[in-house]
């Protein structure tokens, strides 16, 4: 008897599961709630942007669902990609804002990723973003030359975050001689910092959070841009040469176009594995014309946001690209982030 009823509990709930995985999109979305996990704290740059597409996501989805922001913050990230891969629902009812740096984590930096990247389901970006060396007004350095002969002290805010990360690489890679001091909590600890002349500038820091919540340095110009990472040079920054273009050998620039290659990808916006793949064609195309909605484009605009999305498609493809690299590759890559062992 109690084999009969635990077998009729099981059959119950395979049927209730079917019976979900079956509805359309709109018969699943219509009175839920979607929420967006967002891997950093409230105020940030990828929350500014998973708040933008909350707002409007709403009107493009199947039966119009709530669209809400949690944040997650941690680990750079991997505390929120770890928890968007294991722990939520894979229903179709929370997609995550990760940080494009997680991308590619597991071949780099694997310590505490529990993740599959190539599992992940990518449902596009709202902007690509470039990383942009700056340095005080004051200080020395005029162009990104002067940083290959003479050190240039730069604040960060973690052992893998990009302002540590990035002008480590173009150390061991370029020859560059940041000094990088750590400890800051954040880009804007590190761009205080510099202002009272602890440090001399920042070697990476996203340029779209330089023309929104930083636009100030620049109108004032009390700062000068050395050096842009990114596959593709920033059409907002002509005269700023491409970390890309230093490269002195194939095996350079290989191992720098893996590590800078999430710049294209920008801000992505990823659900979990196994959800339906009705649902996420719906998320899909919610996403697409969520940014590409007038109303949308034009409070970025008023806020200064830059909007050149990337398909979830395109995410897709860079990740299989960067994961057939071979391992030559990713060893360079992998070694020149690593922090000096004391």
């Amino acid at each position: 008897m109690k084999m009969r009823t635990f077998l009729g509990a099981v059959v119950a709930s395979l049927i209730a599961s079917a019976a979900v995985h079956a509805q359309s999109p709109d018969a699943f979305y219509k009175g839920k709630r979607v929420t967006i996990e967002v891997g950093s704290a409230a105020g940030s740059g990828y929350d500014a942007y998973a708040r933008l597409v909350a707002r409007h996501m709403t009107n493009h989805l199947p039966g119009n669902p709530s669209v809400v922001v949690q944040n997650l913050p941690g680990g750079g990230g991997l505390t929120s990609a770890n928890h968007l891969y294991n722990v939520v629902a894979r229903d179709g009812t929370t997609i995550g804002s990760v940080q494009r740096g997680l991308l590619i984590s597991p071949l780099i930096m694997p310590d505490g990723v529990k993740y599959d990247v190539t599992k992940f389901r990518w449902l596009g970006s709202t902007n690509a973003e470039s990383g942009v060396v700056a340095v005080w007004h004051t200080a020395p350095f005029q162009t990104i030359s002067d940083v290959m002969q003479h050190e240039m002290v730069v604040g960060g805010s973690g052992p893998y975050t990009d302002s540590e990360t990035t002008p480590r690489a173009y150390n061991r890679i370029l020859g560059t001689k940041f000094k990088i001091v750590s400890g800051y909590e954040s880009t804007a600890p590190v761009l205080l910092a510099m202002e009272r002349g602890e440090v001399q500038g920042i070697g990476n820091s996203s340029w779209s959070n330089w023309t929104t919540t930083y636009a100030h340095y620049l109108k004032d110009k009390t700062v000068r841009l050395l050096l842009q990472s990114g596959p593709d040079k920033n059409p907002d920054l002509p005269d700023v040469p491409m970390a890309m273009d230093l490269a002195k050998t194939e095996a350079d620039r290989q191992a720098l176009d893996l590590l800078l290659a999430p710049n294209k990808i920008g801000r992505p916006f990823v659900a979990p594995p196994e959800v339906p793949q009705d649902r996420i064609a719906a998320l899909r195309a919610a996403f697409d014309a969520t940014v590409a909605d007038p109303t949308l484009r034009a409070e970025a605009k008023a806020q200064n946001m830059d909007i050149s999305p990337v398909t979830g498609t395109y995410i897709e493809q860079t990740v299989a690209r960067l994961y057939a690299l071979p391992a030559a590759v990713v060893k360079r890559a992998s070694e020149a982030i690593q922090p000096e062992r004391k």
